[in-house]
């Protein structure tokens, strides 16, 4: 019996940082922690403008945590919604949407649940094209625990093959320039236990036209435009008690150079 509960949530509506022609960090918008006793906190702000490289209409945030006397359960939600969102009139979407909820039986026998659904792209655009995201927040929404992800690993190829397809680590096409810049695509798919295994949502991206693939090269997740940088979807990761999402992470490769993120989302909880 759980004699104490300590609740984990917390987001992140964007935050980067500049580093050419000037050095500036961008300070980070609608970011929530949830209290480990749990509660509810919002944040909100509007019309974000960092000198006009980053910018967005809206970011609000939402955590929650609170025990459900009909589940006999401790539960969580971290979300946080962006709309507008600009950079460099490079990467557009109306929405974007991370969000992880948790729930941890008052009787840790019964298992815990930690789940991505609810994320996702609204008329995401790249260079000025309506992208299309296949997002496996319904497997991930399934497989709600590390314990079922490994067994399901272990004994389900059809998942085996997705799995290894959403690190990249599965993948024969991965170029030199992203193993250079993720290291942690060579590693395997499945983390020991006590460990981080990341990899992406993102089953497949459509809607570039197939003239463009050259000049808009696309592996997995990750979208390399040249003249402006490196596009990141929609990257997750699990330890055995917490879950992140990250919906959108750019590199900016020319000038300005820099990093940014959009639509962070993180959650767990223990007992102790």
């Amino acid at each position: 019996m759980i004699e104490r509960f300590r609740y984990h949530a917390s987001t992140t509506g964007f935050s980067g940082r500049i580093t050419l022609p000037f050095d500036e960090i961008v300070p980070a918008q609608a970011s929530l922690a949830l209290p480990a006793s749990g509660g509810f906190g919002t944040a909100r702000v509007d019309h974000f403008s960092f000198h006009g490289i980053f910018a967005f209409e809206s970011a609000e945030a939402l955590v929650a945590g609170s025990f459900s006397p009909e589940d006999r359960s401790f539960d969580a939600v971290a979300t946080v919604t962006i709309t507008g969102l600009n950079i460099l009139g490079m990467v557009t979407a109306d929405r974007v949407v991370a969000r992880i909820a948790s729930s941890h039986p008052e009787n840790p026998e019964n298992g815990y649940s930690i789940t991505p659904i609810g994320s996702y792209f609204e008329n995401l655009r790249i260079a000025g094209h309506l992208v299309e995201i296949d997002l496996a927040t319904d497997t991930f929404h399934r497989l709600d625990n590390m314990q079922k992800v490994r067994e399901a690993y272990m004994g389900d190829p059809q998942f085996r093959d997705e799995l290894d397809k959403l690190t990249l680590a599965g993948r024969s096409d991965v170029p030199d320039f992203l193993r250079r810049h993720f290291p942690r695509l060579r590693e395997p798919a499945i983390a020991e236990p006590g460990r981080l295994t990341a990899f992406s949502l993102v089953r497949k991206i459509g809607g570039l036209p197939p003239g463009l693939l050259s000049e808009l090269p696309c592996v997995g997740h990750v979208i390399r435009v040249r003249g402006f940088g490196i596009i990141r979807l929609a990257e997750f990761t699990m330890t055995d008690a917490e879950r992140s999402i990250t919906m959108l992470q750019v590199d900016l490769g020319s000038t300005p150079a820099g990093k940014g993120s959009t639509g962070t989302a993180a959650g767990n909880g223990s007992d102790g």
